[in-house]
């Protein structure tokens, strides 16, 4: 069997001059066994006939005559059929041959176009990307079928593959403008940390994941004098570009309302009233935002649609400080909002976030949620500020465990150490100086 394959193997030309030959030997073999039966069973025929005329010649006394007579007729039908035999072979072959040359001429009209696809087709690269029909492939049959089917498929593919390199060199340039838009928006946020060295009083630290390219949660803490401090944890609706925009137009109103000696509430109203103007997207934007007198630690809040704060008490436990929300800034032109006020003790401190923190999601749709999160902040409470953001990070990304994230991830905490501690920090200063 394996022989019979290798056969009939190799290319089209090969594959018709075998099987003609093949056909041609099997049709000169049947001819001749045809032959040489035929020729016997017409020299039975003679001899049965020429027997029965021997015996009427033996009673009439002519033998010796019909013997004569007879092998002449025998010698006469051999060579009359080696005659015709060899006719028939001669017309085989002639046949043969001419069947022979219309395969060769068949065999070329087939093979020639293919190989030259093949060849076309496998030089198709880099630099020549197009199979083009040419006059070669015009057969009139089935192989300029072929053709016209790969210049067509190669026609669309170029096409494609030039709509992707568009479509690749857009996405680049976009991903280019992104990741610009990222680094100035990274650059807006503080990032210095310890962010006031020579203040004793406090240490805080912050983060911002977002959970694209850009994100609209912002963090913002500064200085508004040399005793007072504002804080910002804002969220913007929706995600990407348009949401970063809104997030710096709202971050800089906000601090130059604070900075310019208006409380939270006033400071909430203002803005409000500002990005109502101009909001043609409706955006809105969730805020925490709070004062606090560092000599006192006397602060003072505004929430306009935000997360809870946790606040902890010296050797205590985080807890969430919930209380009615005040409506989102952007939303609704002469809002009021109100303001609470807060005590920090030394040894206190503060955690406020964005709303991916609870809302951070598993691959099972569940939610983070508070309760998780106040597990994670209470697990080392006297940490540094920076620990226990990290702590937090650390068991959100447990959780979720790989699954994708959908909202922007910002955290603050803040440690007040009372204005007793750069007094401290001062005398610890001057002894040394005295030594």
């Amino acid at each position: 069997m394996e022989k019979l394959r290798n056969l009939f193997s190799g290319g089209i030309r090969l594959k018709i001059f075998r099987t003609l030959l093949i056909t041609i030997v099997l049709i000169i073999a049947a001819y001749t066994a045809v032959f040489f039966y035929q020729s016997n069973k017409v020299e039975q025929l003679v001899n049965d006939a020429y027997e029965a005329q021997h015996e009427f010649d033996a009673a009439n006394g002519q033998e010796e005559q019909e013997e004569a007579f007879r092998d002449s007729a025998v010698a006469n039908f051999h060579k009359e059929m080696f005659h015709a035999r060899n006719i028939l072979i001669l017309l085989i072959l002639l046949i043969v041959a001419t069947g022979m040359a219309s395969a060769f001429s068949i065999a070329s009209r087939i093979t020639d176009p293919l190989n030259t696809i093949t060849r076309r087709v496998a030089s198709m690269g880099v630099r020549n990307r197009e199979f083009k029909m040419e006059d070669v492939y015009r057969t009139g049959d089935e192989i300029e079928v072929l053709a016209e089917s790969f210049a067509k498929q190669s026609a669309r593919t170029k096409l494609y593959i030039d709509q992707v390199k568009r479509v690749t060199a857009e996405k680049e340039r976009i991903s280019a403008e992104l990741d610009m838009a990222s680094r100035i928006q990274a650059s807006q946020l503080p990032s210095l940390f310890p962010p006031f060295p020579d203040r004793k009083e406090f240490s805080l630290y912050a983060t911002m994941d977002p959970a694209k390219e850009v994100g609209g949660d912002f963090y913002d803490f500064f200085m508004i004098d040399s005793d007072h401090m504002g804080f910002v944890m804002a969220d913007v609706s929706g995600k990407g570009v348009p949401a970063a925009l809104m997030m710096m137009v709202s971050r800089v109103l906000i601090k130059s309302s604070l900075q310019n000696g208006k409380s939270p509430g006033e400071a909430l109203e203002s803005v409000n009233n500002q990005l109502c103007e101009s909001n043609a997207e409706d955006f809105f934007v969730t805020v925490w935002i709070a004062v606090l007198e560092i000599s006192s630690g006397k602060g003072l809040a505004a929430n306009a649609g935000h997360e809870h704060p946790a606040f902890r008490r010296k050797d205590g436990s985080y807890e969430l400080r919930v209380y009615r929300h005040s409506m989102p800034i952007g939303t609704l032109r002469g809002l009021k909002f109100k303001e609470h006020a807060f005590q920090m003790h030394p040894g206190d401190s503060f955690f406020v976030y964005t709303d991916g923190v609870p809302e951070a999601t598993n691959a099972l749709k569940e939610l983070y949620g508070t309760e998780r999160m106040l597990r994670a902040l209470n697990l080392e409470p006297d940490a540094n500020p920076e620990q226990v953001l990290a702590r937090v990070s650390q068991d959100i990304e447990q959780f979720v465990d790989g699954a994708e994230q959908f909202d922007d991830i910002t955290m603050l905490c803040f440690r007040y150490s009372g204005a007793g501690a750069s007094l401290n920090a001062a005398a610890d200063i001057q002894g040394d100086l005295h030594e």
